[in-house]
């Protein structure tokens, strides 16, 4: 019986490796992605995170190794999607990439197990000046003018603790005016949607290729009583009606560059694309893309190996 199950697969790798672990996962079905960077921990462990205490973190080296989890629906550990995997994995050294370990582990995970596990590590987080994205089970104490995002991120992406989300959430939080119609693609938990709505955008429209992704969004949508701001399709850029004053994508490189000819018709003149989910190495690589479709670009911001890129139709 495996219904209600999953296969979490964890893949450890390089730093450089990544993005492209990132695409062989979600090729195979998984609609969302964790990454868990130990320089993560590094970084928040000297910060004031509304009184949280951590351990004392050793320094960590440069190109220790990152963990790629990504969840696949049923039982999938004896799968021939596993060895597909598993075999793509150890041919990104044949690219030229170093893949670092290349470990890939499948463990089956029940979906109370997983959103346990989540309850125990997940702390509220301020992002910017006045962003702070916390889960619905913790309290904290916000100050006058903080935006509120509250988040149960289910089996979905987007929890306001991995680099590519800060990023977009910094630059929303720079960009978004009153008013404003806003995409949110590739919306994960619906992070980013939530708080462009809280950031004043008069709509919202979000969407996700996975049908457990888009859910979760819709409940965090509910949970923060913006139906009547915010909806969530299943779908890709495509499936979005009208047009945008800002169109956020928190995706990957390949995916960003497929979705240019649409970003650019579906903008208003003078819009904003801000895209992140940019590993450093291909940062000009899509910078030129996006200058190739139309767009200037106008501001970027980077953290870790990641980087964001701001530009206007």
């Amino acid at each position: 019986m495996t219904e209600g199950c999953w296969t979490k697969l964890t893949v450890t790798t390089s730093p450089e490796a990544v993005e492209a672990v990132i695409g062989i996962l979600m090729d195979s079905g998984a609609g969302g992605v964790e990454i868990v960077d130990p320089r993560i921990l590094e970084e928040v462990a000297g910060e004031d995170r509304f009184g949280e205490l951590y351990p004392e973190v050793k320094p960590v080296p440069p190109g220790a190794p990152v963990k790629v989890i990504g969840y696949l629906a049923g039982d999938c550990r004896q799968s021939l999607t596993l060895t597909a995997i598993r075999k793509r994995v150890l041919g990104l050294k044949e690219l030229g990439l170093d893949a670092g370990p290349a470990w890939v582990d499948a463990v089956l995970v029940w979906e109370t197990d997983w959103a346990e596990n989540w309850k125990k590590f997940y702390r509220p987080r301020r992002v910017g000046k006045r962003i702070v994205v916390k889960p619905r089970w913790e309290e904290c104490e916000a100050a006058p003018g903080d935006i509120v995002v509250e988040l149960d991120p289910g089996m979905a992406f987007g929890t306001g603790e991995h680099e590519t989300t800060r990023l977009c959430l910094v630059q929303l939080e720079k960009w978004v005016k009153p008013g404003w119609t806003v995409f949110d693609v590739g919306t994960g938990s619906g992070v980013l949607a939530v708080a462009a709505a809280k950031l004043g955008a008069e709509r919202v429209e979000a969407c996700d290729l996975d049908p457990v992704a888009a859910a979760a969004a819709r409940e965090n949508v509910r949970y923060n009583g913006l139906e009547d701001k915010v909806s969530v399709r299943v779908g890709t850029i495509d499936v979005l009606p009208g047009e945008a004053h800002l169109i956020a994508a928190n995706i990957i490189s390949d995916v960003i560059i497929d979705i240019l000819p649409q970003v650019v018709q579906r903008l208003v003149d003078g819009g904003l694309f801000i895209a992140s989910g940019i590993i450093c190495r291909r940062r000009d690589e899509v910078a030129a893309a996006a200058k190739n479709a139309g767009l200037q670009l106008v501001e970027e911001g980077s953290e870790a190996e990641w980087v964001c890129l701001v530009s206007r139709k």
